[in-house]
């Protein structure tokens, strides 16, 4: 019986069946069980999600940067990352003079300099509650060097867009809007831009009229937020006439030994930090390491509770079938068909609540995304929450192996029973 059951497909599927059957018959406990399978597996994958996706959200943050190499007032990297990557301002200024000196470099193939800082809002967006205040990031910026950085940047065309285009380098009125601050002020080409700023030293700010001469098209990056407008008319603006926030670089040869090149050249200068493309990186994965680890430690507890919920119900399962495990080894069943149904019974729990899982982890995947960032804000944008079929695939074989070997304990109890025994204590 036995060898005709690993070779007879037939009587595969009759065992198949059985199991499924006997499965069935405690549907409640068995469903439970299954939850808690699933339940692992949706934060699993999860977990596996954000793990890909952030590092992946990372990567193309970094890259629609535009540059490889920031040169800005020394102080905290940590800050540096999530300033560049999210629009903050810092708090710390370079000389402009820096500029000069930096650009005359033989290995930077392009450099742009730029300004930011906050401007104050009053009343300025018709979502606004009256009397609200709110924020504008502006960017100064030279746009022939910051358009090499970031070839990508279009201005919007079609309806109320039309005659979009870049401010002249002297211009004091007109400004370009990344596309979400056009978007929440309902700005278009043509509009009149508000904003109140405060010269450095001076504790009252100053109330400035902007004309919107071009909105950008979607980024998904910092830029998709920020108003940008001449850099020398926003440092006149902000009172930092000689002040710079950062310069911008791609190298003309970009690898680990020229960037320590490079960084050694230039960290002589007592006023700056030089950060590279891979010190961001390791900064904003550093930033989420110790969540990272605590989310895996829930993972690996929620995957233990399962694996222990399985055993203990395929274990009741075989002492409420003592008389029948026992009928059936009387009737020429061998230790090996026992064995086999009971660890087919493990095998199929785990493969339904692995299955269930994905489909629950993908389908809340949105979700999921929408909670992590509000717990924490990762200085990338773009999804952070990737959930590939090779991510599911590891999920679901992972589940089936933790069936196969939490099903070994359980299906030898049941194939070590003697018939006479079973039977008596079945009765």
């Amino acid at each position: 019986m036995n060898q005709a059951m690993k070779t007879d497909p037939f009587i595969l599927r009759r065992y198949f069946a059985l199991a499924i059957k006997n499965l069935r018959r405690r549907l409640v406990r068995t469903s439970l069980t299954i939850a808690g399978v699933a339940l692992a597996v949706t934060v699993a994958v999860s977990l596996g999600g954000f793990m890909l996706g952030y590092r992946g959200a990372i990567d193309r943050s970094i890259n629609m940067l535009g540059f490889q190499v920031m040169i800005m007032a020394k102080g905290c990297p940590y800050e540096a990352a999530t300033m560049m990557l999210k629009g903050g301002t810092g708090l710390l200024y370079l000389p402009s003079d820096t500029y000069d000196k930096v650009k005359s470099d033989p290995e930077i193939e392009s450099i742009t300099p730029i300004f930011v800082g906050v401007a104050q809002k009053q009343g300025s967006g018709i979502r606004d509650d009256a009397g609200a205040t709110n924020f504008s990031v502006i960017s100064g910026i030279e746009v022939l060097s910051y358009k090499v950085m970031k070839p990508w940047i279009a201005l919007k065309s079609g309806p109320g867009y039309d005659g979009g285009r870049w401010f002249e380098a002297d211009s004091k009125t007109d400004v370009v809007l990344g596309f979400e601050a056009a978007e929440y002020e309902q700005r278009k080409v043509g509009d009149s831009f508000y904003a109140s700023i405060a010269p450095a030293g001076k504790p009252e700010p100053v109330m400035h009229e902007f004309k919107v001469v071009g909105v950008l098209e979607r980024t998904g990056t910092q830029d998709d937020g920020t108003v940008f407008m001449p850099i020398d008319v926003a440092r006149e603006y902000f009172g930092r006439p000689a002040q710079l926030t950062i310069l911008g670089i791609k190298l003309k040869q970009f690898n680990a030994v020229k960037m320590r090149e490079f960084e050694t050249r230039w960290l002589k200068l007592p006023e700056v930090q030089v950060v590279g493309l891979q010190q961001v990186k390791n900064t904003l994965v550093s930033l989420v390491a110790t969540a990272q680890t605590m989310i895996a430690a829930v993972a690996v507890i929620a995957i233990i509770v399962a694996l222990i919920g399985v055993i203990n119900t395929i274990l009741m399962s075989v002492y409420e079938r003592t008389a029948e495990i026992g009928i059936m080894k009387a009737l020429g069943a061998r230790r090996g068909s026992i064995f086999q149904l009971i660890w087919l019974e493990t095998v199929i729990i785990c493969l339904i609540g692995a299955l269930t899982g994905s489909i629950l982890a993908v389908v809340g995947s949105s979700l999921v995304e929408r909670a992590i960032r509000s717990i924490a804000d990762f200085g990338v944008s773009g999804s952070i929450v990737s959930i590939t079929p090779q991510v599911i695939m590891y999920a679901v074989s992972g589940a089936v192996a933790l069936g196969f070997f939490g099903g070994l304990y359980p299906a030898w109890r049941a194939s070590s029973m003697r018939p006479v025994g079973a039977i008596s204590k079945g009765v």
